[in-house]
């Protein structure tokens, strides 16, 4: 469960679905009493096997699981998720219906995706292809229309079928689209060290209705920035797997990740900076004590610890203290409405929002920041500081120094570059 936006209206209700919600009216009690109801409803969404990745955790499977099923564990739940999507929007395109029409499920239960003729598949490619908006650019970009491919040849594959994508029509047309219906990327505006420095001091961490959210924040950007995460890796993370390390730093086990989906783990150190305002331990002290104190003493305990809070001072030195987080709480835990922690992890939505949401509020404007704005601007810091592929991979975690030029092409255009040596 995300983040809660703030309501106006007073009293106490209950959804639909059975859980209480409470208004700037209601009591201590009844705020208490919503709180608990909405976690047990997320905890039995969790049961239930809903929710996002990172409240379900690892990819489990039964004791007497199909080949099938073991087959589809192989992909990320994301992937997984983002196939079935794309097989819609090809099941919706063979059943007639244009991009701007509404389709019910039912209308699409008899259409296949598989087998499906590669000629077809071919005429699917180049109508998305042609495919404009209102202002007359493209609908659809060119990775879009490679990823439709690699949903149906997913879909193909296992069924038993042949890809469509391995055959030359198929081949010829995506190439051709890529080579005539080409478009810049937008990519992530990188939040170098100045940037992240602005957002975090404008960040209150000792205000009683928006502290606990804004030392979350805090700790969410400088795990972003220096550990250079994804955002799927620090919603993933759990108490367990960070460690403080006396004279170090915090280590972070990533469990799994983009590439490394077998699982086999590897570690980040997020290194003390002489900066309390930027130094990740820090963060992670705080952040831990706080959750800590409200799991232990409730709001009583939450407020204690915010009040006279400061980003002025290291704590790294201070310890975890004596309350202690069960080991498989996510560490970055949604906030409620009311400004109290609750047991479920956020979202990697939920980071990119983040991001957003404090960028904009220390006056860097709204466009161009995401999640990923965070490990963008890890990179290009580093290649700012001659930092080389390997150094930059050990904290990243790339597995090809190819993808580090796509960094060195958007955001570092002259590190490493022949201009610089000119004396002109």
């Amino acid at each position: 469960m995300d983040d809660v936006s703030e309501t106006d209206r007073a009293g106490v209700a209950t959804s639909s679905r059975g859980v209480r919600s409470v208004g700037r009216g209601a009591s201590a009690e009844e705020r208490a009493a919503a709180e608990r109801s909405r976690t047990a409803f997320a905890r039995f969404r969790t049961a239930a096997g809903e929710g996002h990745p990172a409240e379900l955790g690892a990819v489990v499977v039964p004791a007497d699981a199909s080949p099938r099923v073991f087959a589809e564990a192989s992909l990320s739940p994301n992937t997984i998720r983002a196939y079935r999507s794309d097989l819609r929007q090809f099941a919706r395109w063979r059943a007639g219906f244009l991009d701007h029409e509404i389709s019910e499920p039912h209308e699409l239960e008899q259409i296949t995706t598989a087998p499906v003729d590669p000629a077809e598949v071919a005429a699917f490619l180049a109508d998305k292809a042609n495919a404009v908006l209102p202002d007359g650019g493209q609908r659809y970009a060119p990775a879009t229309i490679s990823r439709y491919v690699a949903a149906i040849d997913w879909e193909h594959a296992r069924r038993g079928h042949t890809p469509p994508g391995s055959t030359p029509i198929v081949r010829d047309v995506l190439k051709g689209i890529r080579r005539t219906r080409s478009v810049p990327v937008r990519r992530a505006k990188p939040m170098t060290l100045k940037a992240l420095q602005t957002t975090l001091l404008k960040i209150d961490v000792a205000d009683l209705q928006t502290g606990a959210l804004g030392t979350r924040d805090q700790a969410l950007l400088l795990f972003g920035f220096v550990g250079a995460f994804r955002e799927s890796e620090l919603t993933a993370l759990t108490v367990d797997d960070l460690r403080l390390v006396d004279g170090e730093g915090v280590y972070a086990r990533v469990r799994k990740s983009k590439t490394d989906q077998d699982g086999l783990g590897r570690i980040k150190v997020l290194q003390q900076g002489a900066n309390p305002v930027t130094c990740a331990p820090c963060a992670y002290v705080r952040l831990s004590r706080l959750m800590a104190a409200q799991d232990a003493r409730g709001e009583a305990g939450l407020f204690a610890t915010l009040t006279g809070a400061s980003l002025a001072v290291h704590v790294c030195a201070d310890g975890l203290g004596t309350d202690r987080l069960p080991p498989s709480t996510p560490f970055f835990r949604a906030v409620s409405k009311w400004g109290l922690f609750r047991n479920t992890g956020i979202s990697p939505t939920t980071v990119g929002k983040a991001v957003a949401r404090r960028a904009l509020a220390a006056g860097l404007g709204e466009d161009g920041w995401s999640g990923h704005s965070l490990r963008a601007g890890f990179v290009t810091e580093a290649r700012n500081a001659g930092a080389t592929d390997v150094e930059i991979m050990n904290q990243t975690h790339h597995t090809n120094a190819a993808t580090l030029q796509i960094y060195d092409r958007e955001y570092a255009p002259l590190v490493r570059n022949a201009v610089t040596r000119m004396r002109l």
